[in-house]
């Protein structure tokens, strides 16, 4: 017997082991196997049977390549459990060893050529099984990569979402409404937006409004980091030539800067209107009317406008 008859007998009967693969794999699991099963490992018992008499030994490696790659594909796009494409590799080995089985026993054959072939394609279906492993793995992979950078532009989003910059009708001024729940993380979203948009809104002064900012009552949140945020905030831009004003601070946000030690240089409102209104003399730019209480209570309403 020699390798070519093996690889003869394992072509013409590729299909009768892809088959045979298929329902061994189905009485294992009790679950139907669909065509893509049997497909591959017709594929497969093809790969050994050109593998075996091939002598370019980069053909066959592209082979196999090209079969792990489709055969993970469809494995992970049917969600099929990872335990069981290792059962069919099982039951696929199996009925090449039966089939080589069966020819060595109607030719004769030393034991040196026995071990020579089963060696050869024990190498081959090894190979296929680590080229298919790292095909899922690269797949996996790759999906984790598309995941992340969907991730990471979400996260962006909802950072621009959550601290919006508004041009204000006070000219070259932008506003910074903070509502909502405040974290330290937040507020280094706010710092960076800030310095990066100054530039590009050609703003002389920022009204940064806490109105609507909500401190949390207990877990990891250090309002003492917070505090020197807001110091971090003031000497930066300041250092841009812009000048930052503070309205709406609440009482224990006061009290807790206090407490800090901190020393926040810049002016600070208890009102949005009275800080509009500082800068408003400030710039000598008129308000030609009146500032509402509705306008008050929702600041932003105002400031849709530019000037």
């Amino acid at each position: 017997m020699s390798i070519e008859a093996i690889a003869k007998r394992i072509s013409d009967e590729k299909e009768t082991i892809a088959q045979k693969t298929a329902t061994g794999l189905s009485e294992v699991t009790g679950e139907r196997t669909n065509h893509h099963v049997q497909e591959a490992h017709e594929l497969l018992a093809d790969y050994i049977n050109r593998g075996l008499t091939m002598e370019n030994e980069e053909e066959t490696k592209q082979l196999i390549i090209e079969w792990a790659e489709k055969t993970s594909s469809n494995a992970i796009s049917e969600q099929r459990p990872f335990n069981q494409s290792f059962k069919a590799f099982q039951i696929f080995k199996g009925q090449i060893w039966d089939l080589v089985e069966a020819q060595s026993e109607s030719t004769t054959i030393s034991a040196k050529e026995i071990f020579s072939i089963v060696r050869k394609i024990e190498e081959m279906v090894d190979q296929a099984a680590y080229r298919y492993v790292r095909s899922l793995i690269e797949s996996f992979e790759g999906r984790i990569d598309e995941s992340e950078q969907t991730m990471r532009h979400d996260k962006k989003m909802i950072a621009d979402l959550s601290v919006p910059i508004i041009p204000s009708i006070v000219p070259r001024t932008i506003l910074v409404p903070i509502v909502g729940l405040l974290t330290n993380e937040r507020f280094e979203i706010t710092r960076e937006k800030l310095l990066n948009n100054i530039a590009n809104q050609d703003a002389e002064s920022i009204v940064c409004d806490f109105t609507g900012a909500i401190l949390p009552e207990k877990g990891n949140f250090q309002i003492d980091d917070l505090a020197h945020q807001i110091e971090q905030l003031t000497k930066s831009v300041s250092l841009m030539g812009v000048e930052i004003i503070y309205v709406g601070f609440s009482s224990r946000l006061v009290q807790e800067i206090v407490r800090a030690g901190v020393n926040i240089e810049a002016e600070t409102f208890s009102t949005f209107r009275t800080g509009l209104r500082y800068l408003a003399r400030k710039k000598k730019w008129d308000l030609s009317y009146e500032i509402s209480n509705e306008n008050e209570q929702n600041p932003t309403s105002i400031l849709s406008t530019r000037f």
